[in-house]
């Protein structure tokens, strides 16, 4: 079978983001991330051009139906746009096809950062070249039928694998640094998932190691070097860790998992925890003064539930 230009092109793209990064100047590394995050999504589109039935449909954004010579109701690609990632993820998922879609958002979210923010140190976006690797290995073999080692440059293949190992040990240097936190584990599986809300990086370690008091750390990440508070912190990046069960629930008429805390004011309060993994705060067990029903999130401050201060204020409208 010829060698699409589809698959040629991912893989020139991921070479030449290898070379960028090995160069190391500023421009070059903006551009590494660029490279590297069209080429892996150029392989994930050759997939689906793989997959399609006819003229590449499914790499096209938009698909409409129409009638061939004989009154057959065909697809054809609409438009000049193909998928973006979150489409590709969508895809692969009604396809069937096992592809880790958090790896391959996190590689993005890194190309996003870069391209609103000035990049100039190798640390910044290592950890997007050691996902990528990790990506590459998972994908191609069981998608594309092919070792990526054998498709990728003998040097570049090097480079990733050495920017790996390094990536590795400095995720592990700071995992250990929060291990002896002794709180919710969604708090530190956020912090280990999110990475850091400035620069995306999963370098981020706890400052003073020995504290295990969730809520007076200071976080500060290795790559970029911002730092704050643990209110700081998880007010930004819970958010996005529970974006997809806050999806699923309101398409499915659920509650939210996520709450404001109405000590703190961030988007913090996790309802399945009971407490604010930004602040610590925990909705102490009140009744309503008439009705004896447990006040919610909702009536915090208040002594009544707000069905009978709906009533209340009724009544003193009258």
């Amino acid at each position: 079978m010829p060698e699409h230009p589809i698959y040629r092109n991912a893989l020139n793209a991921i070479q030449v983001g290898v070379e960028d990064f090995n160069e190391g100047s500023p421009p070059r590394l903006s551009s590494a991330v660029r490279n590297l995050t069209a080429g892996i999504l150029l392989l994930c589109k050759e997939k689906l051009r793989r997959l399609s039935p006819e003229d590449e449909i499914l790499i096209w954004k938009q698909i409409s139906p129409s009638l061939d010579d004989n009154g057959k109701v065909i697809f054809e690609g609409s438009g000049k746009t193909t998928v973006d990632v979150s489409e590709i993820i969508s895809r692969f998922k009604s396809l069937g096809i096992e592809a880790d879609g958090k790896l391959l958002d996190r590689i993005t979210r890194v190309r996003n950062r870069v391209e609103h923010h000035h990049v100039d140190d190798v640390g910044q976006i290592r950890g997007a070249f050691a996902d990528g690797l990790l990506f590459l290995s998972q994908f191609m073999p069981k998608h594309l039928g092919v070792d990526p080692q054998d498709e990728i440059d003998d040097d570049s293949w090097a480079l990733l694998v050495a920017e790996k190992e390094i990536e590795d040990r400095l995720r592990a240097e700071c995992r250990a640094s929060y291990a002896p936190i002794d709180g919710p584990t969604s708090l530190t599986d956020a912090i280990e998932r999110e990475g850091c809300p400035e620069c995306s990086s999963h370098l981020v370690r706890q400052t003073q190691a020995q504290n295990t008091n969730p809520f007076e750390a200071q976080w500060a990440c290795r790559a970029c070097g911002h730092s704050s508070s643990n209110q700081e912190w998880l007010g930004r990046i819970l958010p996005n860790f529970f974006a997809g069960a806050s999806f699923l629930a309101a398409k499915d008429g659920g509650p939210d998992p996520l709450d404001t805390c109405p000590e703190c004011n961030k988007e913090a309060y996790v309802h399945e925890e009971e407490m604010c993994l930004a602040c610590g705060f925990e909705l102490e067990p009140i009744e309503c003064a008439v009705c004896s029903q447990p006040l919610g999130l909702d009536e915090y401050g208040e002594t009544i539930c707000s069905y009978h201060r709906y009533v209340a204020e009724r009544e003193r409208d009258r």
